[in-house]
């Protein structure tokens, strides 16, 4: 069903257009999955995408999960469905399984995006969109500091991540409501967003409220930027890195190594970097890496080794760093 682009709600229209345009998030001709869990947020985008649909030539499905994490799952579940197909879109519900347990929103986010990847690899769709926020954002950013993440993790959630898109993230939570109201779209209040037992609520209320309360929402705003600079840095600091780590590295049967002239001529910054894609993969890596770095600085004599998760090992020589064991990602690696 075609959408008039222009109408109540515009302004937000024309922003998300705008992002879309900036940050190429969308092409001519694109098929997208729209995950839409049917808060706010999501109705908001699969509105603004439908209303847009026309003018960028786009083929919009639908995506629900219904997590069966609440009373009203069902409830919800089936007022998406029935709203989206009566708009004339392909629905695609799932029921997810028992996910109680330790890591509930770790294991619900994988098997939701499993779901997502497989609906667009069904109907060879190259974006899945969510109805991220700049809120959302935000909040990611906090909490990853209290985490002491690095630089590409503070960067919180980006406009594009492989192929998934944000098209909202230039709007306000706020925003997104008041969208649904003047266009007149239902949508469900999720309880779990007020419960403080989970962080993201907890960032919420207890980090993000206080900071508009006394910058308003300028000081939100200056956040997402933030955000936005350590993203562009770290994705900067990230290819040189890899440039480096092609021109320097040894790699071997045994591992890794750089020469130490070359290792210790390096901003921190640069040499962290080296040593992350020389250990790879793994998860708890930071501290033994970190560790490495300090006992260059500080001197360390030669023969030092330095144990990294996942069963790395890190030796100091004189005239060269190694690195032994473990998987050995030259890709680089996530946080």
């Amino acid at each position: 069903m075609t959408r008039s682009i222009g109408g109540p709600g515009y302004a937000v229209v024309e922003r998300v257009l705008r992002t879309a345009e900036r940050r190429r998030l969308l092409s001519s001709g694109d098929i997208v999955v729209v995950a839409v869990s049917g808060g706010p947020d999501s109705v908001c985008l699969l509105d603004v995408l439908a209303r847009a649909a026309s003018r960028l030539e786009l083929t919009l499905h639908v995506a629900h999960v219904n997590h069966g994490l609440s009373e009203d799952s069902e409830v919800v579940a089936s007022q998406v469905a029935t709203a989206a197909a009566g708009a004339g879109f392909d629905v695609h519900v799932i029921r997810a399984p028992d996910l109680e347990g330790p890591n509930l929103h770790a294991r619900a986010r994988s098997f939701r995006y499993g779901f997502f990847d497989m609906i667009a690899a069904q109907n060879d769709a190259g974006r899945i969109a969510t109805g991220h926020t700049l809120d959302d954002r935000v909040e990611t950013t906090l909490a990853r500091l209290v985490h002491g993440a690095p630089p590409s993790g503070l960067a919180g959630i980006r406009y594009a991540d492989g192929n998934r898109i944000h098209p909202l993230l230039d709007v306000r939570r706020a925003e997104t409501r008041r969208y649904c109201e003047e266009v007149g779209l239902a949508f469900h209040d999720d309880p779990s967003n007020t419960d403080l037992r989970f962080e993201r609520a907890a960032v919420r209320t207890t980090l993000v409220a206080p900071l508009e309360d006394r910058w308003g929402d300028g000081g939100i705003r200056a956040v997402a930027a933030a955000a936005q600079r350590l993203a562009e840095d770290a994705d900067a600091l990230d290819g040189i890195g890899e440039r480096l780590f092609a021109d320097v590295a040894q790699r071997d049967a045994r591992g890794t190594r750089f020469a130490r002239a070359a290792f210790d001529a390096l901003p921190r910054a640069l040499a962290r970097r080296l040593l992350e894609a020389a250990v790879g993969r793994v998860r708890d890596r930071r501290a033994g890496i970190e560790a490495a770095l300090d006992a260059l600085e500080a001197g360390a004599p030669p023969g030092s080794r330095i144990a990294v998760a996942g069963g790395s090992e890190i030796v100091l020589e004189r005239d060269e760093i190694s690195v032994t064991g473990g998987p050995g990602d030259a890709d680089g690696a996530a946080e």
